[in-house]
């Protein structure tokens, strides 16, 4: 059964280079544009794990961090936060917010799939 990936992003660029390098290895990968269908989807869809940019429409990743990471039925799924913004301090705050990785934009494909793979190891 193929895992599922959660990819909150509104930029359509990301999108489409997240989507061919997950459809590469057999993912089912759900896409929402706004913190707010972040939310409610990991509340329904229960993903595996969770590519998240911070800035979004509605409610930003930092919010989304804060939320699932604060609760029990979600603080176990993997956040990688994807996003442009690379200062240190966007870093440390998503860091101890709860994010289990973060990959700044531009990326490479292979620095996602290492990510990946170290996440959920038995998918690939």
């Amino acid at each position: 059964m193929a895992k599922k990936v959660l990819l909150a992003e509104d930029e359509r660029n990301v999108i489409l280079g997240v989507r061919t390098c997950l459809d590469a290895v057999g993912y089912d990968i759900e896409i929402v544009e706004d913190g707010d269908e972040a939310l409610n989807s990991v509340r329904k869809e229960h993903p595996d794990l969770i590519l998240l940019d911070l800035l979004m429409p509605k409610v930003d990743g930092f919010e989304v961090l804060k939320q699932l990471k604060g609760n029990e039925k979600t603080s176990h799924i993997p956040i990688i936060v994807l996003t442009a913004k690379a200062e240190e301090e966007s870093r440390q705050r998503a860091i101890d917010l709860g994010a289990d990785s973060y990959m700044t934009k531009p990326f490479k494909p292979q620095e996602l799939w290492d990510l990946l793979k170290h996440y959920l190891p038995e998918a690939l």
